[in-house]
């Protein structure tokens, strides 16, 4: 099947250098890519407070990802969570933009996606007792990304992020 697959396209890649392209970006299974707005140079914050972390999502156009309050019974809604940080915590409410709703036909019911490039602020800190110091840690994205035709299998990025804790 991966020879039969090889052989209906290697026509088109080896046909010319734009084409071949043209044809990697429609089949890209990556339709999303995410950054840590600022870097990821250490944020410092006081133990005891927060420091926001700005993740952004770029969508390519023609998909979506299912928003952060997606009902259950339909496609993966967006979890962001940290990884790898024993005393670094979301302290508070992720501020998202407002998704669009719309009845998706596919699942049967409303979703609420967002398309573009949208931007993701979550409130990181450490509580007040913690040790001075850097951490180092990951921001874990959980999302499913969709087009009007098809859904990918859901999938994690992680993203590297650090802070640096001082005493108040």
């Amino acid at each position: 099947m991966i020879k039969l697959a090889y052989l209906l396209f290697l026509p088109l890649w080896t046909h010319s250098p734009e084409g071949s392209v043209r044809i990697a970006e429609t089949l890209s299974l990556r339709p999303v890519r995410w950054t840590v707005v600022g870097g990821s140079a250490p944020r410092d914050v006081v133990a005891g407070r927060t420091v926001p972390i700005t993740l952004q999502a770029v969508i390519a156009k023609g998909w979506h990802i299912y928003s952060l309050t997606q009902k259950p019974g339909g496609p993966i809604p967006l979890r962001l969570e940290l990884v790898g940080a024993v005393d670094v915590v979301v302290r508070g409410v992720v501020d998202a933009p407002k998704p669009e709703r719309t009845f998706d036909k596919n699942f049967g019911i409303e979703t609420e996606l967002y398309s573009g490039t949208p931007r993701f602020t979550i409130p990181v800190g450490a509580p007040g007792k913690s040790l001075t110091g850097l951490r180092r840690f990951q921001i874990a994205a959980r999302y499913q990304v969709c087009s009007d035709k098809v859904c990918l299998p859901p999938r994690t990025d992680k993203m590297d992020v650090a802070i640096r804790i001082a005493r108040r």
